[in-house]
């Protein structure tokens, strides 16, 4: 007649089941592992790839709308350094609706959509060959007042641009990436950035750059700025 386990028998038994208690846990910590580094991939290429997509979008928009005031006036719309750079791009075209002369703090426009306190203009005239940059200090509808009076005459229809300027460049003891838009703060974009360098070959308003993360993952790009002005 059996009258139960043995101590042997017990110890046994306890001892195949700490083996197999040690291996699951083993499995489930592995397993963790590595789901964090997948994960942790995952994201550095999603943070990877979205920073290109900025790159090029920035880039590839330097000078929109104000390709004819570029090629007249010689505006400075793209300046960059061996980490970094910053482009000028317009949002929108309206017209002075009435005539504008030297010193004058408000103007008149044919639309509101694109304009707000604090934003950058550029007022030009072909004909008269004048332009000038200006501040928004504030928008009541059509009227704009601005931080300084006009430095030239504008004569009704002279072209007025709200412009968007955006700066991006590389904080190389952070290892960081920061963007910024127009008066606005630095924000990081990427971070663990061990290379960053671009090269702007004037000839062909063209721009090269190379990203590198954790000194691992690395993208090369070739952007032509087709909105600049040669």
């Amino acid at each position: 007649m059996n009258n139960g386990f043995s101590i042997l028998e017990l110890l046994v038994v306890l001892a195949i089941s700490f083996t197999i208690f040690g291996m699951v846990i083993s499995n489930i910590t592995e397993g963790i592992t590595v789901s964090r580094k997948v994960t942790t991939r995952q994201q550095l290429l999603e943070s990877l790839f979205f920073t290109v997509d900025t790159i090029k979008n920035d880039l590839t928009k330097c000078g929109m709308r104000l390709q004819e005031a570029a090629s007249i006036f010689n505006l400075d719309l793209f300046t960059h350094t061996k980490s970094g750079f910053k482009v000028i791009y317009g949002l929108a075209t309206e017209e002075l609706e009435r005539n504008s002369y030297k010193g004058d703090k408000t103007i008149e426009i044919t639309g509101k959509d694109f304009v707000k306190k604090g934003r950058r203009i550029l007022i030009y005239d072909i004909v008269s060959r004048r332009f000038e940059f200006s501040r928004i200090r504030k928008v009541d509808g059509c009227l704009l007042q601005l931080e300084s009076g006009l430095k030239n005459e504008h004569l009704k229809h002279s072209v007025v641009v709200p412009l968007k300027e955006i700066e991006m460049k590389l904080y190389k003891k952070e290892k960081v990436i920061k963007r910024k838009i127009d008066k606005g703060y630095f924000q990081p974009v990427i971070e663990g950035v061990t290379d960053f360098y671009l090269s702007f070959f004037e000839d062909s308003n063209s721009v090269l750059y190379r990203l590198e993360i954790n000194k691992k993952e690395q993208v090369r790009g070739y952007i032509f700025l087709s909105n600049k002005a040669g």
